[in-house]
């Protein structure tokens, strides 16, 4: 219950009613509230039941020295939980996704669904004939098994199926198996304009992503959804026998498997047998671990010397290494981990070796852990290098430099360059999810110091712009009543003014 005034920054409503699916998010700025409110002077706005809200009307704050937002009245019961700009998101690509289906002359429903954390976990379209072609928008995470588990039913009720993921909902190992069977994976964001947000897909992969662009542009065909730029490797299902393969031999078996670890570093993944199998062939299913340990010592022996062993990207379910590539590490000529964590502090390290060399941009890679007679990790005589993430960053237009991308938010930020920090921001909102966890949180804790710092900028240019207002003009205005003209008087402004006449 809100016992007093609501403290939460509450970005969405809806209006026409309490169980209305029109989104609106209201402006932030001072301004564009008042030449909102002009606009809409009889408008009401409601705690949507959409957005998982108490269903209560709300009222606008307007302020100049903060963020404006949404208010409860005082003593409302309201548990609603998601309260920011993108909470209702759900309900802004609905309305893209009729705007979109009416320039098509297509006939499409979408769905919002609740698979426990929301109203708006993810939203289904359904197209085509008996509405078979479905397109899904990811909006909460989910794990593999949870998205395997729902690619299969939903495989067997449509024709096509296209899954759209959104900021930090998808998991390596499903990134892994679309980019194996597409080429690509799907990925949606949102733009606000005005008081709507409006949903942008791409198709990405780490070395070739699509340009962001509105949903207009894209095309629903008889194969499903279609991104400009994005070719698709296949439209097949899992459906098809992936063990329908003719026998190979241990060569070819050898050379998958390579071919597959290569391009697991190259995603900065790291492989259960099961998911390798689905690049390098579903005859090596049933392969047994002895087996196993002989194909990928024939895997290492391939590669050069000095090269990173790519069997250490492999993991369990669990994400520990399998016991049997200690016997790999051994053959290689690596020594012979005394335990199970020695093994996976030396797999770690070697993994990072694999996406530091195939990965894109390649990088300079830290060197091996030795191990000592015993099985341990020998004692370093200098201070390892340091991980870092490199991307390619535009700093100007003339200058394409290659720089960690933490250290280029902080660089950013230094310089005082707002334009260069936004761009940043974006990539590394997108990049994010598939770092390890060292860099996943030195990048994060410069994300939230690069919009701080942004959002401040923000705030003293408005109270610079302010300032700079001519004092006539401001004279003028104050003999006019004031500059809110016809607007709402804001909470203990009309006191004031009596006060003032006595």
């Amino acid at each position: 219950m809100v016992s007093g005034p609501d403290s939460r920054l509450v970005q969405t409503a809806v209006v026409g009613g309490p169980n209305s699916g029109r989104a609106i998010i209201l402006p932030t700025d001072a301004d564009e509230l008042l030449r909102w409110r002009r606009s809409h002077r009889a408008g009401a706005y409601w705690c949507g039941t959409q957005l998982g809200g108490c269903g209560n009307e709300l009222s606008d704050r307007l302020y100049r020295d903060k963020v404006c937002h949404f208010a409860h009245r005082p003593h409302t019961s309201c548990h609603r939980t998601a309260t920011g700009a993108n909470s209702a998101d759900h309900l802004f690509v609905k309305d893209d996704l009729a705007a979109w289906t009416g320039s098509l002359g297509i006939k499409g429903r979408a769905t919002s669904r609740d698979l426990g954390s929301g109203p708006g976990d993810v939203v289904d379209f359904r197209a085509g004939n008996g509405g078979r072609q479905y397109v899904r928008f990811q909006f909460s995470k989910l794990s593999h098994a949870e998205w395997a588990g729902a690619r299969d039913r939903l495989t067997r009720e449509a024709a096509t199926l296209d899954w759209v993921f959104g900021p930090s909902t998808v998991q390596p190992e499903t990134m892994e198996e679309l980019y194996d069977e597409y080429g690509y994976l799907l990925r949606f964001r949102f733009e606000t304009h005005g008081t709507a947000r409006h949903i942008r897909l791409r198709a990405e992969n780490p070395g070739n992503s699509t340009d962001w662009v509105p949903l207009r542009v894209c095309a629903m065909t008889s194969e499903g959804l279609r991104v400009p730029g994005a070719e698709p490797r296949c439209r097949t299902f899992r459906s098809r026998p992936r063990d329908a393969a003719a026998p190979r031999s241990g060569d070819e078996q050898v050379r998958a498997l390579r071919e597959a670890l290569i391009s697991a570093a190259r995603f900065r993944t790291r492989p259960t047998w099961e998911a390798l199998c689905r690049s390098a062939g579903g005859d090596l299913l049933g392969v047994s671990p002895q087996d196993r340990v002989h194909l990928l010592i024939a895997v290492e022996q391939a590669g050069g010397e000095g090269t990173p062993l790519l069997s250490a990207l492999l993991r369990t379910g669990e994400g520990e290494p399998p016991p049997y590539v200690g016997q790999v590490v051994a053959a290689a000529g690596g020594g012979t981990p005394a335990t199970a964590q020695v093994l996976k502090r030396w797999c770690q390290r070697e993994a990072d070796r694999a996406f530091a060399v195939h990965g894109m941009p390649s990088r300079t890679a830290p060197a091996r852990l030795a191990l000592t007679s015993d099985g341990r990790i020998a004692a370093q005589r200098a201070e390892p290098s340091t991980r870092r993430t490199i991307v390619h960053v535009e700093a100007r237009a003339s200058l394409l430099e290659v720089t960690p991308l933490h250290e280029a938010l902080r660089g950013a930020r230094e310089r005082q360059d707002r334009r260069l920090a936004v761009g940043l921001l974006e990539q590394a909102e997108d990049s994010i999810v598939t770092l390890p966890k060292p860099e996943r949180g030195r990048l994060a804790r410069e994300l939230r110091e690069t919009r701080d710092w942004l959002n401040s900028e923000v705030k003293k240019h408005k109270r610079k712009r302010r300032r700079l207002v001519n004092p006539e003009e401001r004279g003028r205005a104050k003999r006019r009543g004031g500059t809110l003209g016809d607007a709402r008087p804001l909470p203990g402004v009309g006191k004031q003014s009596k006060k003032g006449k006595r």
